[in-house]
C-alpha cells in the first residue's frame, strides 16, 4: 500500500500542478484576447468617426464638424491605430500573473494595421507573446515557455457616409447629364434586344 501511494501520489501531484498552470495559463491567454479584440473595435470605432477621441478628451460633443471630410475611413485611421495600440500596449503591461506568480505576458509585440480598401476597411491586430510557466519540469534546466499568438480583424462601417457618397455620386451623375445617356443607353439596349427576341 505505502509502496502504491509512493507512486501516485507524486504523478497525481504533478497532474493536478499541470492542470493548475495550464488553468492559469488559458485565464492569461482570455485576457489579451479579450484587449485585442476590445482595442481592435476601439481603433476601427474611432477610424468610422474621428471625433470619437476629441469626444473622449473633451468630454462633450463638438459643435461643429468640419474637421470632418468625405472618404475621411479611406485617407485616415493611421491615429486612431496608434492611438488604440498604445493603449492595448499599457493595458498588456498592466495585467498580472493571475493565480500563480512569474506567470506573466512577456516578450510581447503588437502588430496593429489598417488595411484600406475602396469598398471597406479594415484593422487587423495581431499580438505574439510568451507565457513562462514558474517552475521546472521533469528536471528541465529552463522552465517551459509557451508562445501564444492573438489576432482580431474589425470592419470599420460607416453607414452614413457611403450613404452620403452614394447620394453625392448620384447627383453628380444627374447634374452632368450622365443619367440621361446611360438612361438612353440602357432603353437603346433593350429595344436592340426586344427585336431581336421577335424575330
Amino acid at each position: 500500500m505505502i509502496v502504491e501511494a509512493s507512486f501516485v501520489f507524486p504523478i497525481m501531484f504533478f497532474v493536478l500542478l499541470f492542470l493548475l498552470y495550464m488553468g492559469n495559463m488559458f485565464y492569461m491567454r482570455s485576457q489579451v484576447d479579450a484587449l485585442t479584440t476590445q482595442y481592435t473595435i476601439a481603433a476601427a470605432a474611432e477610424c468610422a468617426d474621428p471625433l470619437l477621441e476629441k469626444i473622449e478628451t473633451d468630454g462633450a460633443v463638438p459643435r461643429t464638424i468640419d474637421s470632418v471630410q468625405p472618404y475621411h475611413s479611406l485617407s485616415s485611421g493611421d491615429s486612431a491605430v496608434k492611438h488604440a495600440r498604445s493603449e492595448l500596449d499599457k493595458k498588456i503591461k498592466e495585467l498580472g500573473t493571475g493565480f500563480f506568480a512569474g506567470m506573466n505576458v512577456r516578450q510581447y509585440q503588437i502588430s496593429m494595421n489598417v488595411k484600406k480598401g475602396l469598398i471597406n476597411t479594415t484593422i487587423k491586430t495581431d499580438v505574439s507573446y510568451q507565457i513562462k510557466f514558474p517552475l521546472r519540469f521533469l528536471g528541465d534546466n529552463n522552465p517551459v515557455v509557451l508562445k501564444i499568438h492573438s489576432a482580431c480583424v474589425a470592419p470599420v462601417t460607416d453607414t452614413p457616409e457611403f450613404i452620403q457618397n452614394v447620394d453625392m455620386a448620384k447627383d453628380f451623375a444627374d447634374s452632368s447629364g450622365l443619367t440621361e445617356k446611360l438612361n438612353k443607353m440602357v432603353s437603346s439596349v433593350k429595344e436592340f434586344l426586344g427585336k431581336g427576341g421577335g424575330k
